[in-house]
């Protein structure tokens, strides 16, 4: 039995494409559903609320998932799927005797009783379990309808992906809706090729999950965070629902005033990007680490210095990105962002600390050879600089004069890198002087009156 227990909020678009779907059932027709999104969009929660939407019609749910450790496992994720349901079912009843067809699930699923030895078949011969899986799914629908559903498709196996494609290319008879879900950009090559070739028809519904909006993320949070947190903690999650959950739990134990804007990263939040970032290719992984020092807005051209490869690669490595979902593009040409501010902290902080260091050192190098003003190199030079960089200590101290109207907070900080890198010995004391006269005048426009005082 499949329930969905929360009640879904700001999903009422997409609530609505899944009524539509399910009630194809109703006339006995087949229906595809894919539902996609990035991770902690909601893609479980809308597949669960569709497969109980489906129970209460009096479908057959046959509900399954891939798992990245069952990869090299063939049929794994349909096995996850059929095996519950056919163990407690007899074949007989659906007219499958001894023969080709019984020997072939068989040699499929383990609650038959078989020898798995379907799933180890050459890509050649698995037509036949191919055809034997529609047939059965066709028997189960001359019962009643059947929704096979199956979720993290991203991680699976082979064999799955590959029958999945041949029953998308062709659906069984009768009432079988396919409900798959899975990250953008991340189901199996095969797969995504029959479902777009398929949406040039008729029955499919393809159902992108993108953030939450302003007013359903204050739905979501009431009664989690104070009001004068939300918003905070929204802007911080990017409207990811996941996100904004694991951030709420962590403005409710204690938060700033921020309510989450400076919470640490949430570790729930931190395993479930690593797992998303250490899936990447060896090269999108090292571009998008070096995108994560340059900033979390940034440009191809200098990541790629950053990275240390050409800029071919860097944007065929970016294309990757962007098809993950990891990264975007912004209002302006040639300029890139993070998905949300938690995946570039999540990405900034998984970097080893030794080649940060390095690869701050080569953006504040790149920017200078451009002619960056000081405030956009001060954050690099900040971390890049050593004691007694006398140059660096200038940067940090024009970059603070440039912002100290507007954000004297950001300018109290550079005051504070600049004096501890100014080098020490006789001739430094008016430097020392003047450093400390601009920091006090910063604090105090910070509000930090005990602080200009001291």
């Amino acid at each position: 039995m499949t329930t969905a227990t929360d009640a879904i909020v700001g999903r009422e678009e997409e609530l609505a494409l899944v009524d539509g779907a399910l009630a194809s059932l109703d006339d006995e027709r087949g229906w595809i559903v894919e539902i996609s999104g990035e991770a902690g969009i909601g893609k479980t929660r809308l597949l669960a609320e569709l497969c109980a939407r489906a129970e209460g019609r009096g479908a057959l749910v046959l509900l399954g998932r891939a798992a990245e450790f069952e990869r090299s496992v063939p049929f794994a994720a349909v096995v996850d799927a059929f095996d519950a349901h056919l163990a407690g079912a007899p074949l007989e009843r659906l007219a499958i005797g001894p023969g080709e067809l019984r020997t072939e699930l068989e040699a499929i699923f383990p609650a038959l009783g078989g020898d798995g030895s379907g799933a180890h078949r050459v890509h050649e011969e698995r037509y036949r379990s191919y055809r034997a899986v529609r047939e059965l799914l066709e028997r189960l629908a001359g019962e009643r309808p059947v929704v096979l559903a199956l979720d993290d498709l991203q991680w699976a196996d082979d064999a799955s992906a590959e029958l999945l494609s041949a029953l998308v290319h062709k659906p069984p008879r009768g009432a079988v809706m396919l409900a798959l879900a899975g990250r953008t950009g991340r189901l199996p090559g095969a797969l995504d090729v029959a479902v777009g070739a398929a949406e040039r028809g008729e029955g499919v519904t393809r159902i992108r999950l993108g953030p939450l909006g302003a007013d359903a993320a204050a739905r979501m949070l009431s009664g989690r965070v104070p009001d004068a947190r939300r918003q905070a903690v929204f802007e911080a999650a990017g409207g990811n629902p996941f996100f904004m959950e694991q951030l709420a739990r962590m403005a409710g134990e204690g938060g700033g005033e921020d309510g989450g804007a400076r919470l640490g990263l949430p570790p729930a939040v931190s395993a479930a990007l690593a797992q998303e970032i250490g899936a990447l290719p060896a090269q999108a992984r090292s571009l998008l680490q070096a995108a994560a020092v340059v900033g979390e807005r940034f440009e191809p051209d200098l990541v790629a210095e950053v990275a240390e490869v050409d800029e071919e690669e860097a944007l065929a490595a970016l294309d990757e990105l962007l098809d993950r979902e990891l990264v975007r593009p912004t209002e302006v040409p040639r300029r890139f962002a993070f998905r949300h501010q938690l995946v570039w902290r999540a990405v900034y902080e998984g970097t080893k600390g030794g080649w940060r260091l390095a690869a701050h050192r080569r953006a504040s190098d790149a920017l200078a050879a451009r002619g960056a003003p000081a405030a956009e190199r001060a954050h690099h030079v900040e971390h890049a600089a050593r004691r007694g960089d006398e140059t660096a200590v200038r940067v940090l101290r024009e970059a603070g004069q440039a912002v100290a109207a507007s954000a004297p907070a950001t300018a109290a900080r550079w005051y504070r890198a600049a004096l501890r890198l100014l080098p020490d010995g006789p001739g430094r004391e008016d430097a020392r002087r003047a450093l400390l006269a601009d920091l006090a005048s910063a604090l105090r426009g910070s509000g930090d009156l005990k602080g200009c005082r001291d």
